[in-house]
């Protein structure tokens, strides 16, 4: 079976990446940095790998028609590649906040499409999209980030439903608070401090839960019983009083 991951080379990405490789499925992986991904496969056997940045237009059609013209069909694919802003909405570059739409949204969708419609067409495979818990809120000082995660959420789950009975599964793993360079790129390290009080977590205990609910074909993941609380919370309280809350963390 062959596995698709796209940031591969980072934090959960990279930790999915090592659990597939050490059951020995084959490995198509997408991430920007060659030489990480060239160290990946002098490491492991049976990788493939595109160095290439999805934030760009047309390089996930490149990648997917690639794929097809190479006869190498992907059984699982996890949809891992993003990346966040955060600050005022009105401050943040556009070209920085285009590219995060770009790769958090676009990319997704379009390898999720086309490799459901493959996945479909056999009968069986199985999607993994990785949103987060800021998927379920209004966050102000990271706006667009969470508008992105809100998105792939509603994607996955709407997409997961018209797939019942098909054989093909996506799963929505939504992690909290995480330890990874994604804060780093985020700028979002004061925020990072700020959430102590918030269930934290590794990249590895990320991956770890996310390919246990990946294989049993569960439609939504929320990483910890902290979060899945919290979450479950946010229900019942005003949503001017959730966004505040939001707020008081990321500003």
């Amino acid at each position: 079976m062959t596995v698709f991951i796209t940031g591969a080379t980072e934090g959960i990405g990279y930790e999915l990446m090592r659990i597939f490789a050490e059951k020995e499925y084959d490995l198509v992986l997408v991430a920007r940095n060659e030489s990480k991904l060239n160290a990946i496969q002098q490491k492991y056997k049976n990788i493939t790998y595109y160095a290439s940045d999805l934030s760009q237009p047309d390089n996930a059609e490149f990648i997917y028609h690639d794929l097809r013209h190479r006869n190498i069909a992907i059984d699982i694919a996890i949809n891992n590649a993003g990346f966040g802003t955060s600050g005022e909405y009105t401050q943040i570059d556009w070209e920085q906040e285009r590219n995060m739409l770009q790769l958090n949204m676009i990319s997704l969708a379009y390898f999720t499409k086309m490799f459901a419609h493959d996945m479909k067409a056999r009968g069986h495979g199985r999607i993994m999209n990785v949103a987060s818990t800021a998927a379920f809120e209004p966050v102000p000082y990271m706006a667009a980030y969470a508008a992105t995660k809100a998105f792939v959420l509603s994607l996955s789950e709407s997409v997961n439903f018209e797939l019942k009975g098909t054989g093909v599964t996506v799963t929505t793993l939504c992690p909290g608070v995480t330890e990874s360079k994604f804060h780093q790129r985020a700028n979002t390290q004061n925020t990072l401090q700020k959430a102590r009080i918030l269930p934290q977590a590794t990249a590895h205990d990320v991956a770890e839960y996310g390919y246990k609910m990946l294989m049993r074909g569960k439609p939504l993941a929320i990483h910890k019983f902290g979060n899945r609380f919290n979450t479950f919370m946010e229900r019942f309280l005003p949503r001017s009083v959730v966004m505040r809350m939001a707020g008081s963390t990321t500003r």
